[in-house]
């Protein structure tokens, strides 16, 4: 198969910018300008009203033994609420470093965080006089000090799963100079130090690679490469053991290829062992060409894998036969389509190709709307996904930005499982409402919305119920 011989895989930690840096996330939207105050108790004094929360020293500087290593201090602080700027304010004043932010936004466990040009993180230090207990003497380290300190502190007290970096009003954050990666694009969530350091050479080192973990776990070190035993993985495997089916391909020297169960390629890119418990029997992690985490597997035998965890973990057994060839056997997408149509239409964008499918936008006369119809190939390895983040994930790629306010509904079309979705993008006198009803089949998704401006979107709500009661899904044999 020509794909196998092309497998040239980067290994690179130059994380890509997403598809869908290109907005402003809906949620809950606060302002740096008037941060909340932020007291400390005294001892023995009446503790003042507010929300009491922890803030995180995070001198890891990519140490995986930070935590037995006493690197990471917290302190208890009282605040007005519990916000991003109110945190950040509150790291000002215990560190005496500028933890300045233009804006913040929180949408459920997702922070969003743009540090202002004033902040030290930014600016530098300059020549501030410096804390004792929070003196630095290079750029390197103050820089991993005041990301890791803020990423600690918020996962800790909001609750917070995803913590996304920004910097001057929404700009990539960037450095001249930061060793080992100096940009951390907007679509991707911030990992903390130990994880880039880790990575720097795309598959880490035998002797400081350790597993990436979630927020706040820079502790004990792992093994990630010592005992591994990539000859094991060799193969074609298919889900459920199923020919036909999603399948992966490894090559038994730590690359891998997965397939979308139409043949065509979903991603490349290359394993990491983690021996967890020393026993021999540890997990294999995949990550794509550009260092990003895809998922996790385990062997339950020579020819069975599971991949994630619990009720949302997948099997792949081997097979010896080879996957299909996508590009010559692949069926054609359907498409949806709306009788007896619009008129007046004025075409936007047209993309036969659009990940293995299509995407048209076309606007309507008025000029208020915006039609969009697309269908593209299923995803197979998130598979510790559930169906609701599966749905936000593919809304983010289609309309460029995280999908806020969302809200679904299941239903059938033609007998095939569908979901009434309505969102939100935008924000301010530039808020969008999106209502879409997506297709879901066992090669394709399909998605038939309207965007429109948000002052607009009640009128129409009417119409567009009556597109969708008379959308059909068509395939070429029977147009």
């Amino acid at each position: 198969m020509k794909r196998l011989t092309a497998m040239l895989l980067t290994l690179f930690l130059c994380l890509s910018l997403a598809a869908c840096s290109g907005g402003e996330t809906a949620g809950q939207e606060t302002d740096q300008e008037d941060p909340a105050p932020v007291t400390e108790p005294e001892a023995g004094a009446e503790t003042p009203a507010g929300e009491e929360v922890t803030l995180y020293a995070d001198f890891s500087a990519g140490s995986e033994t930070a935590g037995a290593d006493g690197l990471i201090r917290t302190e208890t602080a009282t605040a007005a609420e519990k916000t991003p700027e109110a945190l950040a304010a509150a790291l000002t004043e215990w560190t005496g470093l500028d933890f300045t932010l233009s804006g913040a936004t929180v949408d459920g466990t997702t922070v969003t965080v743009d540090w202002a040009a004033s902040s030290t993180l930014v600016a530098g230090l300059d020549d501030r006089e410096q804390k004792e207990d929070f003196f630095f003497h290079d750029q390197d380290s103050l820089r991993w000090f005041m990301m890791d300190s803020l990423w600690q502190t918020l996962t800790a007290n909001l609750s917070a799963e995803e913590v996304y970096y920004t910097m001057d009003g929404g700009q990539e954050l960037t450095f001249d100079e930061l060793a080992p990666v100096s940009t951390f694009p907007s679509g991707i969530a911030y990992l903390g130090s130990p994880f880039y350091f880790a990575h720097a050479d795309g598959r880490g080192d035998d002797d400081a690679a350790g597993e990436t973990g979630d927020a706040g776990d820079a502790g004990d070190p792992v093994d990630t490469g010592a005992q591994a035993d990539f000859s094991r993985t060799e193969g074609n495997w298919y889900l459920d053991g199923e020919a036909g089916s999603a399948s992966l391909y490894m090559d038994g020297e730590g690359g891998f290829i997965a397939f979308y169960a139409s043949g065509y390629t979903e991603t490349a890119g290359y394993l990491e062992y983690v021996d967890e418990y020393g026993d021999g029997n540890g997990r294999y992690d995949m990550y794509d060409g550009e260092g990003n985490f895809i998922n996790g597997f385990y062997f339950d035998s020579d020819t069975q894998i599971h991949i994630g965890n619990g009720d949302l973990s997948s099997v792949y057994i081997r097979l010896d036969t080879p996957p299909v060839d996508g590009e010559e056997e692949m069926p054609a997408p359907g498409v949806l389509v709306y009788s007896p149509g619009f008129t007046g239409l004025t075409p936007l964008e047209a993309d036969n190709d659009y990940f293995g499918g299509y995407y048209y936008a076309d606007q309507t006369e008025d000029g208020l709307t915006t039609i969009v119809n697309c269908g593209f190939t299923n995803d197979s390895l998130l598979t510790d996904e559930t169906t609701e983040e599966a749905i936000a994930r593919w809304l983010e790629m289609v309309c460029g930005e995280m999908p806020g306010e969302l809200s679904m509904e299941e239903t059938v079309m033609e007998s095939v499982p569908a979901y009434r979705l309505t969102w939100r993008t935008g924000a301010n006198e530039d808020t969008r409402q999106w209502d879409g009803l997506m297709v879901l089949t066992d090669l394709y998704t399909y998605l038939y919305a309207f965007d429109t401006h948000a002052d607009h979107a009640a009128e129409m709500v009417d119409t567009w119920e009556e597109v969708f009661a008379s959308l059909e899904l068509i395939f070429p044999e029977e147009s």
